[in-house]
């Protein structure tokens, strides 16, 4: 009853912080950033700290210096706890687990464990295949070093941002998880490599980032060829029956991905008869920057979802 009481509180306030923070990024300008980067939307990333009671930093989970993540505790226990893994954007070529360091600790200050990871990217010659692979290493590592700690987790909720929501849902989809997988979140995240619209914006850069993606060679003359290893690497081809509960949430005016992208992975999921809610920020490009009253409606969606799929 405390731990309910102290979600229950904290609620209020966690709103009202997430809401000052898209409206103070939206005011500054930041929401014109499109193709060349790959954004956290702002609100991951609020300017005041929550309390925490404990924090453990760098956790290694394999041998990469990449590899590693960081785990927040709540400041209240119990028996059995709900977890997220966060896992941030950046094309597969950038990003760092500190893009969701904010959020981390604001779910840990609900009381549900919070970790952000880093994964191998293209640096590394990664392809999809092996960073789904780095998610399962982080949530074995996760699971036990929070069980270690006096911290048994009972099911995670994956949440990740573009290239980090393709992760999330890939994962959800297509692996048997460390631990169960409570619901799936993915912001701006490209669920159809397929999709003429996302083909007809495609240039070099694209296709020399699927190509190492998918590991195998991509350009605009062999994407009929390549069809069923696009198709395989597709979220929205790859929903199984009984899916976890999904949100998606996407700009309109996505630059990056585009919106049809999104309508196709919340299609796949009403036939699959999954649970799922679809938020369109109609004013935002893909760091979903020109929307806060959908800001605040993402959250507590969230949070909704946590207190129903996480217990």
């Amino acid at each position: 009853m405390r731990v309910r009481g102290l979600r229950r509180t904290a609620l209020a306030a966690l709103c009202v912080l997430i809401a000052v923070a898209a409206v103070a990024s939206a005011c500054t300008g930041s929401a014109k950033t499109n193709r060349t980067t790959d954004p956290t939307p702002s609100w991951a990333t609020p300017s005041v700290s929550p309390y925490l009671t404990g924090r453990k930093a760098d956790i290694s989970y394999g041998p990469s210096s990449s590899q590693k993540m960081d785990i927040c505790y709540p400041p209240t226990r119990s028996e059995s706890t709900g977890a997220f893994l966060f896992i941030h954007g950046g094309s597969w070529a950038s990003g760092d687990k500190r893009d969701f360091a904010s959020l981390c600790g604001v779910v840990a200050r609900l009381g549900y464990v919070g970790a952000t990871m880093n994964y191998r990217m293209f640096g590394e010659l990664a392809t999809y295949a092996d960073m789904l692979a780095d998610i399962d290493l982080a949530l074995a590592t996760y699971s036990d070093t929070a069980r270690e700690d006096g911290w048994p987790l009972s099911k995670v909720a994956l949440m990740g941002a573009s290239a980090g929501g393709y992760l999330a849902l890939m994962y959800a989809f297509t692996r048997r998880p460390a631990m169960p997988v409570g619901f799936v979140v993915a912001l701006s995240a490209p669920t159809d490599f397929t999709d003429p619209a996302f083909a007809g914006s495609a240039d070099s850069a694209t296709y020399d980032q699927l190509s190492t993606l998918l590991g195998v060679d991509l350009s605009k003359d062999s994407m009929d060829e390549r069809k069923a290893a696009l198709t395989s690497a597709s979220p929205a081809f790859r929903v199984p029956p009984g899916a976890p509960p999904t949100i998606l949430a996407h700009g309109a005016k996505d630059s990056v991905v585009p919106y049809s992208n999104a309508v196709h992975m919340a299609t796949q999921l009403a036939l699959a008869g999954a649970t799922y809610d679809l938020l369109t920020y109609p004013s935002s490009d893909h760091n979903l920057a020109d929307d806060p009253d959908v800001s605040n409606r993402f959250l507590t969606l969230v949070l909704a979802y946590a207190a129903r799929y996480l217990t």
